[in-house]
């Protein structure tokens, strides 16, 4: 749960919840997506058929919309299954099978008034029971999906008093919720379907309402979704009201940049994510491909900090390595300037991001080497420094792009002022067991998420074990972050709440941010209507999207 050209309006006032389909129940604060993927010319109009070939970035093994196994899987479930609210362009809240909803009181509940003729792909209709049971197969912990039902809040009671009717009411007063609601993880799935899963099982075949069916998946890993012929009710953003132009998708992760870029060069894949920002700078003006630089909002892309374990428990380590990380050298030669320099806890874009923070560190060696001099850690024969007999030996582990690209100039920046950096580059899930054991000193930063109480999630020590891999626990940030997730969404007094977080953040110094990650997708030049959603992490569904004969 991306970041540029945002607009800082006040997002979701409890007056504008009232939820009409007139009124846009909730306007979050920020920018569209990035520009249309190969844009078309005002004079092409969208074509019907053909299949688009997607190539990703990242893991896409699971599609259960409770438990995707990351940013790929998502994608492909985001074409499976729509949401009770969806969000536009302009990350505005907007009707989706809930035509309208009001919030009572503080945030303690929500009615829904839900959306009529809905089909799922199975032919079972889609109602309040069906979007009730849903719901509670994540909060259900045989389901093992404690970040997402985290998400949902502190969920007392799911009733479906008719067929149109959801309410779903909290313990405590949850303002948020609408801000989880409208991404894909909590998409209904058919109750025929569910009927198939014993409780824990994984939705391996998800049957959701969505403009795309799930078709199979092959034994190398592609994905492949058919378009929903009967699909005729997508969100107003969409131009296209009805069936999808394409005939289907196919998606297939390819880790590799190299390999990735090549499928896109070859024509096998017509679109790929995460172009690498040296091919980025080779082909930018390659007339057969289209390029769109999505920002990604939410946390600085960097590296989190273990405060609880040595040496890095020490403040004056964590202090240290601030100073001594050159982000300005790492963005310019490393990356070809595609992302933006970031210094404080959040990225640029998310609402509420205090701009004064990044004043806070500069690249300044010597000022690192000072506090280490003063924190007792002294310097040996081979210059790596030692205290009371301990080595100033950080373990990084990392597993993908670009904290990999990093780690290396990181490593050597470190060794600079003293401090031996040992990198291991590992698989995903191989990375998840250590770094939730907390056996490491630093790990990947990242969150993706347009509002700042992704904070909340990494750093309230309610989630450790979950994400909160710094395994910070300072109670005066607890009750911040606690306070501005209750807090009116786009209040002034929300906002003091969050800047007075980023502040203690800055104190605690659990992270150290590097940049705002500017993801680079790349497509045939031929392939029209693909645009990215205000998170800059994943698309829209492709209901727009058409290719050219």
């Amino acid at each position: 749960m991306a970041r540029d050209q945002i607009t800082r309006r006040e997002l979701m006032r409890r007056t504008a919840l009232a939820g009409l389909a007139t009124g846009l129940a909730a306007c979050v604060p920020g920018t569209g997506g990035g520009p249309t993927a190969a844009p078309a010319a005002a004079s092409a109009s969208p074509r019907h058929g053909g299949t688009l070939t997607w190539g990703q970035w990242d893991s896409n093994d699971s599609i259960d919309p409770a438990n995707p196994s990351g940013a790929s899987g998502t994608e492909v479930i985001n074409n499976i299954v729509d949401t009770l609210v969806a969000l536009d362009d302009k990350a505005t809240i907007i009707p989706g099978l809930a035509t309208t909803w009001v919030m009572d009181g503080e945030g303690r509940k929500f009615t829904f008034t839900l959306r009529d003729g809905v089909k799922f792909h199975d032919g079972t209709p889609f109602d309040a029971a069906s979007m009730k049971r849903s719901l509670e197969r994540i909060i259900n912990p045989a389901t093992k999906a404690a970040s997402m039902a985290a998400l949902l809040g502190p969920v007392d009671t799911i009733t479906a008093p008719d067929a149109r009717t959801l309410v779903v009411a909290f313990k405590q007063p949850n303002p948020l919720f609408l801000l989880a609601l409208w991404r894909s993880w909590f998409g209904p799935l058919s109750p025929r379907y569910l009927d198939t899963l014993k409780p824990g099982d994984p939705a391996t075949t998800p049957v959701g309402t969505g403009p795309f069916k799930f078709v199979g998946r092959s034994a190398d890993g592609v994905y492949t979704l058919a378009a929903n012929a009967d699909y005729a009710w997508a969100p107003a953003n969409f131009q296209n009201k009805g069936a999808p132009y394409l005939d289907g998708l196919k998606f297939r992760s390819i880790p590799e940049p190299g390999t990735r870029l090549a499928t896109l060069e070859s024509g096998e894949n017509l679109f790929i994510d995460e172009a690498s920002e040296a091919d980025y700078n080779r082909l930018k003006d390659d007339k057969r491909f289209a390029f769109v630089l999505s920002p990604r909002r939410g946390l600085g892309v960097g590296f989190t900090i273990n405060v609880t374990k040595p040496p890095t428990d020490d403040r004056a380590v964590r202090e240290a390595m601030s100073w001594a990380v050159d982000r300005k050298t790492i963005v310019d030669r490393l990356f070809f300037g595609v992302h933006k320099v970031c210094v404080g806890p959040l990225g640029e874009g998310v609402w509420g991001r205090l701009d004064d923070l990044e004043k806070t560190f500069s690249f300044e060696p010597g000022k690192a080497k000072q506090l280490l001099d003063a924190a007792g850690w002294t310097a040996g024969n081979d210059g790596i420094r030692a205290k009371g007999g301990q080595r100033l030996t950080l373990s990084l582990v990392t597993f993908g792009s670009p904290w990999s690209e990093m780690s290396a100039v990181v490593q050597s920046q470190l060794r600079d002022i003293g401090m031996e950096v040992q990198v291991q580059a590992m698989a995903r899930a191989a990375y998840l067991d250590y770094v939730r054991a907390y056996k490491h000193n630093l790990c990947q930063s990242a969150g993706t998420n347009f509002d700042p109480d992704e904070l909340r999630v990494r750093y309230h020590s309610a989630g450790v074990k979950l994400a909160n891999f710094s395994g910070l626990a300072d109670a005066s940030l607890d009750a911040l972050l606690t306070k501005g997730s209750q807090q009116q969404v786009g209040s002034d007094e929300r906002r003091k709440t969050y800047e007075d977080v980023q502040r203690r953040l800055v104190e605690l110094i659990p992270t150290i941010s590097i940049m705002t990650q500017y993801r680079v997708e790349a497509s045939a030049a031929k392939v029209h209507g693909i645009k990215m959603n205000p998170t800059g992490l994943n698309a829209f569904p492709i209901s727009d999207a058409w290719v050219e004969s």
